[in-house]
């Protein structure tokens, strides 16, 4: 019994020690707080779905350790006598199906603003390459690959994803966006970061070797500064090369 207890406070402190170091590292940062809209519903709704489920834990869990302690095998047991009981099984069949009942409208909710985009005042070409994102703006006519994208804040990003090899997963946490870069094919996403700053991510499909070190940073600017950067990294304009006079021949 006290080793079942000691074990069992060692689990918790290992959990706990791994959540305070994953929201204090910096490049593996996953406990990120929501920077747009969609990030807090997907925040919250994680918190319902927590919630709703977790009793269930308790008492499958406390159950499970009483019948453990409590009909631990004697020499003098006796075999039980007892079979089903309906109220009982009715009891442990509704209430699960009631919880998921409840996460499932959030979730749909959540689910449907992820798919429908508001209108878009930005559109980013995102394409994954083994190891490296490459990144394209289709209306400044601006390409770059290994470079953090940057997008302005306070906007509306919509991001074509696809890949040039195998399934990458472009996920930034803090925005609540996780989409795969399918080669053949174009996927969708999109995001509205609330503040400037910068933020991390990384791909989260395993694509080979260095898929560890595919590392995702995007820089949110002001509307000023995106400007900037936008004419500072837009091609230049290509001037045209007067054609040559035809050269006449004598016949």
């Amino acid at each position: 019994m006290k080793r079942k207890i000691g074990l069992l406070i060692l689990i918790t402190l290992i959990l706990t020690a791994t959540l305070v170091w994953a929201k204090e590292e910096p490049m593996t940062n996953w406990l990120q707080d929501p920077a747009t809209p969609l990030a807090k519903d997907v925040r919250t709704n994680f918190w319902i779905s927590l919630l709703a489920i977790l009793p269930f834990l308790f008492l499958s869990e406390g159950l499970l350790f009483y019948a453990i302690v409590k009909f631990k095998a004697r020499p003098d047991a006796k075999p039980a006598t007892f079979h089903e009981n309906v109220r009982l099984e009715i009891a442990w069949t509704v209430l699960p199906a009631l919880a998921l009942i409840i996460i499932a409208f959030p979730t749909f909710t959540t689910l449907k603003k992820m798919e429908v985009p508001p209108k878009s005042d930005l559109v980013v070409e995102v394409i994954g390459h083994q190891f490296f994102w490459e990144y394209k703006y289709p209306k400044y006519e601006i390409n770059f690959a290994e470079k953090p994208l940057v997008v302005p804040v306070n906007k509306v990003v919509t991001l074509n994803c696809t890949s040039v090899d195998v399934i990458h997963s472009w996920f930034v946490p803090a925005f609540g966006v996780k989409q795969d870069a399918n080669p053949g094919r174009i996927t969708h996403a999109w995001f509205k970061v609330l503040r400037p700053g910068t933020y991390k991510g990384q791909c989260a499909e395993l694509c080979g070797a260095l898929h560890a070190l595919m590392y995702i940073t995007v820089n949110v600017v002001s509307e000023e500064e995106f400007e900037a950067w936008v004419e500072k990294n837009k091609p230049a304009p290509v001037t045209p090369t007067p054609a040559a006079p035809p050269v006449k021949t004598k016949i």
